[in-house]
């Protein structure tokens, strides 16, 4: 995706580059989501998934926060995974896989594969499941939990709504500790495999909260070094005290940046404490 965006044939503006920073496609995603919608069409009960066959098959891939079809794709292709292994292998044993970049690049073969023993369950000796079978019971679950959550009207189904960025801290980990320190939570767009790569897991109870992220982003003007812009994903500081100590959480959730300051007559003017500088 790096590689597809940079190569148009064009100076790339600042704004480019805020755009690409923030891009949230990923093609291998819609490609997943398409053989899915192939898949629930062909399938007898086509009528009740007219919306999530419609949402998939018109997907680019992009984990846009106000849209619905990441919604329904991570939740289907979560269902469809832990249907399709999990008697195989076992709940701790996929969730471990899961967590490794192993899987990443099966899922696309996997679903176009029909006669993958995967889909047939272990713990139904008298009965050979198939992939249609699993996509669609896969579809039930995900509608399920989505009307749970988000309400009945498909409107609402957001990906916002079920992926939420929420910084912990240590002691935060303690009630009611949590309202103090951690920072969050948010709604986000983003996702896995996306330039805005906001890491979540796969997860059977329609919630995707976000695990890992970037550290911080910076996009440097080198022929303007002043000119540089950044944003951490929540402040500077430590000390909950500190005025600086999420004082960036929102404007990175909203992928905006602040001026990096590196002029040293604007920072001596702009501190409020006494700023020490060694020789």
């Amino acid at each position: 995706r790096i590689v597809e965006l940079l190569s148009e044939d064009k100076k790339y503006s600042f704004d480019d580059m805020k755009g690409i920073v923030l891009d949230v496609t990923s093609h291998m995603n819609a490609e997943i989501a398409h053989a899915l919608a192939s898949i629930l069409e062909a399938s007898p009960s086509n009528n009740e998934f007219s919306v999530l066959i419609k949402e998939l098959k018109e997907w680019n891939g992009a984990d846009d926060a106000e849209a619905i079809a990441p919604s329904i794709f991570y939740n289907l292709l979560s269902q469809v995974i832990y249907h399709a292994m999990e008697d195989e292998l076992g709940t701790t044993a996929l969730k471990s896989i899961l967590k490794t970049s192993v899987p990443k690049n099966s899922y696309l073969p996997f679903i176009r594969n029909e006669q993958s023993p995967w889909w047939d369950d272990i713990n139904t000796p008298d009965e050979i499941e198939n992939r249609t079978a699993v996509v669609t019971h896969a579809a039930e679950h995900a509608v399920e939990l989505l009307t749970s959550i988000c309400g009945k009207n498909p409107e609402s189904w957001k990906w916002n709504k079920i992926h939420t960025l929420t910084h912990p801290h240590p002691l935060g980990a303690v009630k009611p500790l949590d309202k103090f320190f951690n920072v969050g939570s948010f709604p986000v767009g983003g996702g896995n495999e996306v330039l805005n790569n906001l890491l979540f897991e796969l997860s059977t109870d329609g919630l995707f909260p976000v695990v890992g992220g970037p550290a911080l982003r910076k996009i440097t003007d080198f022929s303007n070094l002043d000119n540089g812009i950044t944003v951490s994903p929540t402040g500077q500081s430590g000390n909950i005290m500190s005025p600086h100590y999420s004082d960036q959480a929102e404007m990175f959730v909203k992928g905006e940046f602040r001026a990096m300051m590196m002029n040293l007559e604007e920072i001596k003017s702009s501190t409020n404490r006494v700023l020490i500088l060694k020789p």
